[in-house]
């Protein structure tokens, strides 16, 4: 009699199955599926970072001269938050594709302008290439009051610059209620922000922080200055901090502060923002054409990195740009934020 036959185990089917090849296989799998489940941990995003070339022994706080404009070939490995970012793309802030928008901020407790200061402004407005967007606001009671939106129209933000009368500076209602608060304001509510455009702001003022300003300690970076600078480098903003004391205080009664208080602050400032400061001994310049000048070869001098930085959208991280040459350093901000765009 024919026995009857039995099919196997599954278990048996299992075991014999499991031989090394399979194994391999299954792991690959998992491998696989790990990756398609978890891709953030191999995610790169374009990311816009604007740099120029420093003097090789200079610090970040000392003010130097603009250099030549750097060269592709002048930019060496780029990490953020500790790991290589390729870069993708190079090109100038003036003339190039993308975009700059420029506010100009004027000091609200100052009277800028009646020394004849706006026609050269004017003039620098003109100059500027016709990929540079401008806006005009005041440093109003901690706040950027927004008078001129962004545009090309040279003329119409030329007219948007009004000069302050010595009664309306004095007035305690205009005070600028500290500009470092105003210029955090902007930051975070900056006009129709696109991150695909660049963002620089052009503050004219003294620096100094009055009233309710936070005190400073030792050679500590004021917090106000430092709140500031955050927030900067959070939305990408460039600031070019511009020394501007009227050469007769508008009110007696109220302290003009010092003016290396004020330079010291500018300085901070753009050290860690990747901006620059403007001023010129410790006096408000009698012309402002030399130090616009020295502007416009700032940024001429920038160039604009698009690196593949390692994270998601909206994540702060450290910025360490080398250059390839042993003569001069990348000046660039601290931190960036990914994608130039914040977490909402």
């Amino acid at each position: 009699m024919t026995p009857e036959f039995t099919p196997p185990s599954p278990f048996h089917t299992i075991s014999r199955s499991l031989t090394p090849a399979c194994i391999l296989a299954a792991a690959a799998s998992a491998l696989l599926l790990f990756f398609a489940v978890a891709p953030n941990a191999t995610a790169q995003t374009p990311t816009l970072v604007v740099v120029r070339a420093m003097p090789v022994r200079a610090k970040k706080t000392e003010v130097f001269a603009p250099l030549p404009p750097l060269t592709n070939a002048d930019i060496g490995e780029v990490k953020v938050g500790g790991k290589v970012a390729p870069v993708t793309d190079f090109q100038p802030v003036l003339k190039g594709p993308h975009v700059l928008q420029l506010m100009v901020l004027l000091d609200s407790e100052q009277m800028l302008g009646a020394g004849g200061q706006f026609l050269d402004i004017k003039q620098f407005f003109k100059d500027l290439p016709p990929n540079v967007e401008i806006g005009v606001g005041w440093l109003l009671q901690g706040k950027a009051k927004i008078v001129q939106p962004f545009t090309t129209d040279r003329d119409l933000v030329g007219a948007a610059l009004k000069v302050q009368s010595r009664e309306a500076a004095a007035n305690p209602l205009n005070d600028n209620g500290n500009p470092y608060q105003c210029l955090r304001d902007l930051a975070a509510k900056w006009p129709g922000a696109d991150p695909n455009k660049l963002r620089a702001v052009l503050m004219f003022t003294d620096g100094i922080i009055r009233g309710n300003g936070q005190p400073q300690s030792g050679d500590q970076m004021n917090p106000d200055v430092s709140g500031a600078s955050q927030l900067l480098q959070r939305e990408g903003v460039v600031p070019y901090p511009f020394f501007w004391m009227d050469p007769i205080s508008p009110d007696p009664n109220r302290s003009p502060g010092g003016q290396l208080e004020g330079q010291q602050n500018f300085s901070d400032l753009a050290s860690e923002t990747g901006g620059a400061p403007l001023y010129v001994g410790l006096f408000a310049p009698g012309s402002f054409a030399p130090l616009l000048n020295k502007l416009y070869s700032t940024l001429a001098s920038e160039v604009v990195l698009t690196v593949n930085a390692p994270g998601k959208p909206g994540s702060f991280s450290r910025i360490d740009i080398k250059s390839t040459r042993d003569d001069i350093k990348i000046f660039a901000p601290d931190s960036i934020t990914i994608g130039n765009v914040m977490k909402k």
